[in-house]
């Protein structure tokens, strides 16, 4: 039997965008309801282990860090550090990253849509199916199929927050994608436990690379294993060790293929076995060391965008080029791990405005987005993926989504000025 319901604002997917857009467009007052395809929330950091918040703060100078978001961002960062979800801010170069701990991020944005009302979240749930509103009164109609049956959901306004423009590509809402040999290249990250973490400061840890290297040479370690990073958790005992992949080989990188995506999956993760066990046989500091967790999934990078109104480019990302109708910040450099052993960065001269018309679709005028679903080229998406930048237009989006479902009116009619103003006020 199929159920029906309707809601003000339906989120297609419960990454850090996801998220953000429903507790915002919630706390506006819409009735929303959060779409996750998993049991958890948190996209790439609950499911394929990423523990750093990039973008959530200006470029480093030589004072401390300075959070570039106010509203949902800068709430998410002080609650993980009261809860010690998080450590202290670490600088990189001319950037400051948020160490995190995947499993307190998940129980965190769980605990904000909890304290969200009226939001519903709705674990399990894959969409199947989706008829976009085509002009700004209409409504749309999602297919989502469950262990509880199919629920056909009425919404006056959808954000695809998926990571993989998924309701845009189900609507025929128009997308982009880059072509296979220019998407980035996935990684696979893995945790062990059982480290003395107190060998692994300085010069010591610089050493790690050279280590893997010489493995691979030696034929110890594949040679896909010569671009690894470990970064301690916080946790005493405890790394996470980040393996960046080739694309592979003989066969194009599609990674909205399932099979291509098991097969690169299957390689990972005996290589992260192997390395773990080279490390307990050669390095002082693993030498009781386990493999405590692989992740769920590969952290794919890049995939399907959907169109917007505005395309926020490279040109943009690096003039750090400021508009009247912005809404969300750019500050992350584009970072392009075309080369699985090192990504290309280009630091931009400062902070770049997204605006609203880059989370909106150009052809569906109710179908907003946030995330790596934004409106962007191949070369400016490597800037605006990170967790950070994700926050800030999931909850952008929300806010613009609750105003549009209120008002009976399509995303673009929305003033971003009001956007900011309750972002500001919150």
């Amino acid at each position: 039997m199929t159920r029906v319901d309707a809601c003000d604002v339906a989120v297609i997917g419960g990454g850090s965008a996801g998220v953000a857009a429903a507790v915002s467009a919630a706390r506006a007052g819409a009735r929303t309801r959060l779409v996750e395809k998993s049991d958890r929330l948190g996209g790439n950091a609950a499911h394929a282990l990423v523990h750093t918040i990039c973008g959530l703060y200006y470029a480093a100078d030589d004072g401390e860090p300075v959070l570039a978001h106010a509203g949902l961002p800068a709430e998410l960062a002080g609650r993980l550090a009261v809860g010690e979800g998080a450590a202290p801010p670490e600088r990189a170069g001319r950037v400051w990253y948020l160490p995190v701990r995947p499993d307190a991020l998940s129980a965190t944005y769980a605990e904000l849509c909890r304290e969200a009302r009226p939001l519903e979240v709705g674990f399990g749930s894959e969409l199947s199916g989706a008829e976009l509103a085509r002009d700004a009164s209409g409504e749309s109609l999602l297919r989502l199929s469950g262990a509880a049956g199919v629920t056909e959901l009425r919404a006056s306004v959808v954000v695809d927050a998926s990571g993989d423009a998924a309701a845009a590509a189900l609507g025929g809402a128009g997308t982009d994608m880059a072509p296979p040999e220019e998407l980035q290249c996935p990684s696979y990250v893995f945790r062990l436990e059982g480290v003395d973490t107190a060998q692994l400061v300085g010069f010591a840890r610089l050493q790690l690379g050279a280590a893997f290297a010489s493995g691979v040479r030696s034929g110890a370690l594949p040679p896909n294993a010569d671009a690894i990073v470990v970064r301690a958790s916080g946790r005493p005992g405890e790394v996470f060790a980040t393996l960046n992949l080739p694309r592979p080989e003989g066969e194009l990188w599609a990674p909205l293929d399932a099979e291509c995506v098991s097969r690169l999956e299957r390689r990972a993760r005996e290589t992260a076995e192997r390395v773990t066990r080279f490390l307990c046989e050669t390095r002082r500091a693993f030498a009781h060391a386990t493999l405590a967790e692989h992740p769920r999934r590969l952290g794919v990078r890049e995939t399907r965008r959907v169109s917007g109104l505005v395309r926020v480019t490279a040109e943009d990302v690096l003039a750090g080029r400021r508009r009247e109708d912005e809404v969300a910040l750019s500050t992350w450099p584009i970072e392009l791990w075309q080369d699985h052993r090192r990504p290309i960065f280009e630091q931009p001269a400062g902070a770049c405005s997204i605006p609203l018309g880059a989370l909106i679709s150009r052809t569906h005028p109710r179908l907003g987005m946030a995330g790596r679903c934004m409106s962007a080229t191949h070369e400016a998406h490597g800037a605006l993926r990170v967790i950070g930048t994700a926050l800030a237009t999931g909850e952008a989006i929300g806010r613009a989504a609750a105003l549009a479902a209120d008002r009976g009116k399509a995303l673009a009619e929305v003033a971003p000025s009001s956007v900011r103003s309750q972002t500001r006020a919150r």
